[in-house]
């Protein structure tokens, strides 16, 4: 939705990054969480008028080695709407997360143990990484 609840999400990225279940491996860099946010963000539309952009909605998915996601993207759980509203936020969590990775998103192969899991809550208030 914006550049501040996208900041969040990676903010809480980072901290995960550095919890002690992570592999070792140097911390991802401010521009390496820059650019995924910015990819994310360029492709993420919810009318902000809609049922939908009041839906909190996490979403997780496994990306390989090129920065390609592995599978589909799940949905891990939604709240603040109906049916109707929480498949419309879904689809608009998945499709920018699908339509950006054209090429695979550009993060450092030797920090992938740090970024092949990815969960990301889309919520009004901001996205928060994990």
């Amino acid at each position: 939705m914006n550049d501040a609840a996208v900041e969040a999400a990676l903010a809480d990225a980072l901290a995960a990054a550095s919890a002690p279940n992570v592999a070792a491996g140097p911390p991802m860099t401010g521009s390496e969480r820059e650019g995924f946010r910015v990819a994310v963000n360029a492709c993420w539309n919810v009318d902000p008028g809609s049922q939908a952009a009041r839906v909190t909605m996490t979403v997780g998915f496994v990306l390989d080695q090129s920065g390609k996601v592995v599978g589909d993207v799940r949905q891990i759980s939604a709240a603040g709407g109906d049916a109707g509203s929480t498949e419309i936020a879904f689809q608009a969590a998945r499709r920018a997360i699908l339509r950006c990775q054209s090429g695979g998103y550009q993060l450092p192969a030797d920090k992938y143990d740090q970024w092949k899991e990815v969960e990301i809550t889309f919520d009004p208030s901001g996205m928060r990484l994990r």
